[in-house]
């Protein structure tokens, strides 16, 4: 077994580093998801997407929603809409897509589906919210 020399110490402790940093991003990544959910903006983004015409585009239904409620959706300190909040509600595990509540038509462009019943979804989702614990 070869010795231990000061450089393996720095590189180990950069690799413990950049996993510290990387793990945080994920918390601070899982903490804005769980806001969002429980915010009930997720409901906001499904409502004007049955109004505009389908499909439509990322951009296309930030400006919907910012239109609807321009107090979230907006960037701070600007009077635009922000795609970030969108793309937080639409994607990853638990995002509208995963659900199936937005379908991925293409690259790029989403559509409500026709089946969707937006009442039974709300009221199912209240009902497991209801039975989580910690809650």
């Amino acid at each position: 077994m070869t010795e231990r020399t000061l450089w393996d110490d720095v590189e180990e402790a950069d690799q413990r580093q950049a996993l510290r940093d990387r793990l945080d991003r994920e918390a601070a990544r899982r903490t804005t998801f769980k806001r969002l959910r429980a915010s009930g903006h997720w409901l906001t983004l499904l409502r004007v997407a049955r109004t505009i015409p389908q499909p439509f585009t990322l951009n296309d239904i930030s400006v919907a929603v910012w239109r609807a409620c321009p107090d979230f959706f907006g960037m701070k300190g600007y009077p635009y809409p922000d795609n970030h909040k969108v793309h937080y509600i639409l994607y990853g595990d638990r995002g509208l897509i995963a659900k199936g509540l937005i379908q991925r038509v293409h690259q790029g462009l989403f559509r409500v589906p026709d089946d969707l019943d937006l009442d039974q979804f709300t009221q199912a989702q209240e009902g497991a919210d209801e039975g989580e614990p910690g809650r």
